[in-house]
C-alpha cells in the first residue's frame, strides 16, 4: 500500500526496471571481461575493480528482479480502473542522471560536488519524507559517499576523477 498522495506504481514498471538493470549489468560485465582478457586480470590491476563492481551490480539487480517477480505474482489482479503507472519519478531521475553526466563532463564543478548534488536530488526523488526532514542526513551521507569514492579512486586506484573547484 502506498502513502496518501503518492500513486501506486505499476507492477510491470518494477519488472521492466529489473530486466533493464540485469541486462545492463550483464552487458557491462561482459565488456569488463573482454577488457580484462586483453589486459590480464590481477588483484591490484585496473581491470579487477570493473569486474567486481559489475559482478555485484548483476547480483543486486538479479535480487531486485527476483523481488519484483515475487511481488508481481502475489499481487491480486487490478480492475480496469486500477492504478496508473507512475512515470514522474523515473523520468525525473533520468533527467537528473543526464544532468549529472553533463556537469561532470563539461563544467568545473568536479566529482565530489556533482555527486553530492546528484545524491541529494536522487534521494529526495525516491524518498517519501519531506525535504526539510532529510536534507541534513542526505547531505552528510552524500558528502561522505562522494569523498570516500573520490579518495579511493584517486589515491588507491590511481584513477583520475575531476577535482573541480575543491582543492583535493
Amino acid at each position: 500500500m502506498t502513502e496518501p498522495g503518492r500513486p501506486e506504481a505499476s507492477p510491470l514498471a518494477g519488472l521492466a526496471a529489473g530486466v533493464v538493470l540485469v541486462a545492463a549489468g550483464l552487458a557491462l560485465f561482459a565488456r569488463a571481461l573482454v577488457v580484462g582478457a586483453d589486459r590480464g586480470v590481477t588483484l591490484g590491476g585496473p581491470t579487477f575493480a570493473p569486474l567486481v563492481v559489475t559482478g555485484l551490480w548483476v547480483v543486486v539487480a538479479g535480487l531486485y528482479l527476483g523481488t519484483q517477480v515475487v511481488a508481481w505474482r502475489r499481487r491480486t489482479p487490478a480492475t480496469d480502473d486500477g492504478p496508473r503507472p507512475a512515470w514522474r519519478a523515473p523520468l525525473l531521475l533520468l533527467a537528473l542522471l543526464v544532468t549529472y553526466a553533463f556537469v561532470l563532463k563539461y563544467t568545473a564543478v568536479g566529482y565530489v560536488l556533482a555527486t553530492l548534488a546528484f545524491y541529494i536530488g536522487a534521494a529526495q526523488l525516491l524518498s517519501t519524507r519531506p525535504f526539510r526532514e532529510v536534507i541534513a542526513r542526505d547531505a552528510i551521507v552524500g558528502l561522505a559517499l562522494s569523498l570516500t569514492v573520490y579518495l579511493a579512486f584517486t589515491k588507491l586506484l590511481g584513477i583520475v576523477l575531476p577535482a573541480g573547484v575543491l582543492p583535493l
